[in-house]
């Protein structure tokens, strides 16, 4: 887990401070922008990296880093650096993640990142949804060797806006 810790003037805002770049990794981020709950945050990193029955795992690499804290995800998208080796998809704990029993992980998509939207229209405006950690490796693995589409995870979310499987 990468994590900084930072002195920041309490003066200063932390949604106004200017974001950091996020590191250039060849595995998607999971980002930390609820600071409110060290073991809350623990424990959705835990689930997350967690191997399912079948030897699956996402491969995300956790930041905590507190200048994230209360960071929309229009500006933690704005942090990643562009990388072609990177992740395809950005995972965000944000309060909703550790409050909720659940803890669904909102997941972004990166391709309008790396890919010209003029030449792939179908990649413009795709909505962040979310996804419960123990499912997080279907999206992340499938989306990150474009196994799957980000419409057949999208298009599967329950009533809530949450990815829980496709069996669910």
């Amino acid at each position: 887990m990468i994590r900084r810790d930072s002195q920041a003037d309490s003066r200063e805002s932390p949604k106004l401070s200017a974001m950091p770049t996020l590191p250039s990794l060849n595995s998607s981020l999971l980002v930390r922008t609820d600071f409110t709950s060290d073991d809350a945050w623990q424990q959705v990193s835990e689930e997350a990296q967690q191997e399912n029955a079948d030897g699956f795992r996402a491969y995300a690499e956790p930041i905590s880093d507190p200048a994230f804290d209360r960071a929309t995800w229009q500006a933690v998208k704005a942090a990643v650096p562009a990388n072609d080796a990177g992740g395809s998809v950005l995972f965000i704990a944000d309060s909703t993640t550790l409050t909720s029993p659940d803890h669904p992980i909102l997941v972004v998509d990166l391709m309008d990142t790396f890919l010209s939207v003029a030449e792939f229209p179908a990649i413009a405006g795709r909505t962040p949804f979310r996804c419960i950690p123990s499912e997080l490796w279907s999206v992340d693995n499938n989306l990150n060797i474009s196994n799957m589409d980000w419409e057949e995870f999208a298009g599967a979310v329950d009533a809530s806006g949450v990815f829980r499987g496709f069996n669910a």
